[in-house]
């Protein structure tokens, strides 16, 4: 069950790096790139965009994924 879990992980988490990677790539992403720009010039907060969010959620997907298959060593 853990093998199994772990895969899904490892999958989910590919699968969000690339929708990630379309996102960014697509006019949207690029809008809301430049967009987080304008607004940290206004007011200096950080703006994450959804495509850093989709990079930042399967790379931690792929990393627990990895270290449940073993691929990772602690």
């Amino acid at each position: 069950m853990c093998k199994l879990l772990s895969i899904a992980a490892l999958v989910a988490g590919i699968w969000l790096l690339y929708m990630g990677h379309e996102r960014q790539e697509s006019i949207a992403g690029k809008a809301a790139d430049s967009l987080s720009r304008i607004g940290q010039k206004v007011d200096g907060g950080d703006h994450m965009t959804d495509q850093t969010k989709y990079y930042i959620a399967g790379a931690v997907l792929l990393a627990a994924g990895a270290l449940g298959l073993g691929v990772v060593r602690k």
